[in-house]
């Protein structure tokens, strides 16, 4: 029986960005919930209560930082760690707004592997804590 401990939310604009994802989410076995990068990526995290959420940042000033940003102000789902991944050289700025993870784009299945273990291992997200 799966919980909420292996559930991984791949929030992504681009479908070849999702699809790498969420290949590499199921070679680890884990459940994916997909969503695109939109408004309703709050939403669905509050309703899933994924383990971990992966979020694509593809451009500077865009939907991806402003869903970071969204994600992490939120009373219920502030303490999810958040696997940020971008083409963009922005690992200071993506840890500084939040994220727990940084990944340079292309990610080797490997550095997803091991960024994921990293954050499944952290203190489990609890609702009301």
């Amino acid at each position: 029986m799966q919980t909420t401990q292996d559930r991984v939310m791949i929030v992504g604009g681009n479908a070849h960005f999702s699809y790498l994802m969420q290949r590499y989410v199921k070679t680890s076995k884990h459940q994916i919930i997909p969503a695109n990068l939109g408004d309703e990526v709050l939403t669905l995290a509050r309703s899933e209560k994924p383990a971990v959420i992966v979020l694509e940042v593809d451009r500077p000033e865009t939907m991806g930082w402003h869903l970071l940003r969204e994600l992490k102000a939120d009373p219920i789902v502030g303490r999810i760690p958040v696997i940020v991944c971008s083409w963009l050289d922005e690992e200071a700025r993506s840890l500084a707004e939040g994220a727990d993870i940084y990944l340079r784009m292309p990610i080797l299945y490997a550095d997803f592997g091991a960024a994921l273990t990293a954050t499944l291992m952290k203190e489990p997200y609890e609702e009301n804590r």
